[in-house]
């Protein structure tokens, strides 16, 4: 019976080495494949959802600052209508609107070229950021593309002055319709980065 207890011992000690090889190979691959994840979702974020949510962030702040600067210049021409009413003379009155009125030209054209060299341009980096990076994107992220497309492509109608106005806003894309797009890029930014966090900890 030595034998068959010896015969017993060396299979069960096989068996035993080729089962922690099987697992120690399950764990390597596990982590491997975690790992794997996890570097995907590093891409995700520093080449496609981090950058769409800056430009997303410059955008915002460009239009913010331009909209207080144009109510800051309609406060302005109040004050010059009310200057004007109270000169008696009509012919000053008008002399001084004029001299005033000079200096509308000149914010009319810093805003139309903040437009047209700052804004726009980054609606165009978005949409080639989006275009160049669609392999990291999710799924649901996708949805949004068409949108952005369209978006940037009305402006370049716009711009081009090619369209009728009465036309292109028949079937124009509003900036509106991009707020779904942008509140989704800052859940996927925050989820990422959670998941990185936590697989840290």
């Amino acid at each position: 019976m030595d034998w068959l207890k010896h015969i017993i011992s060396e299979n069960f000690a096989a068996i035993t080495g080729l089962l922690g090889v099987y697992i120690g190979a399950w764990l390597t691959n596990r982590q491997n494949r975690t790992q794997k994840k996890l570097d995907f979702y590093e891409k995700q974020l520093r080449e496609l959802y981090s950058p769409l949510a800056g430009i997303r962030k410059e955008i915002g702040i460009l239009s913010e600052f331009r909209v207080e600067g144009g109510k800051a210049s309609q406060e302005w021409w109040q004050k010059v209508c009310d200057v004007a009413e109270k000169i008696e003379d009509p012919d000053k009155a008008n002399e001084y609107c004029d001299k005033e009125g000079e200096k509308i030209p000149t914010l009319i054209e810093y805003d139309n070229n903040q437009l047209t060299e700052k804004i726009i341009p980054s609606y165009r980096k978005m949409k080639d950021t989006f275009e160049n990076n669609y392999w990291l994107a999710e799924e649901e992220t996708k949805k949004y593309f068409p949108t952005l497309i369209k978006f940037v492509e009305t402006w370049e109608r716009f711009l081009s002055k090619s369209h009728p106005i009465e036309a292109l806003k028949k079937y124009s894309v509003k900036e509106g319709e991009l707020l779904p797009f942008y509140e989704h890029i800052d859940g996927i930014n925050k989820l990422l980065k959670e998941k990185l966090k936590n697989s840290k900890e």
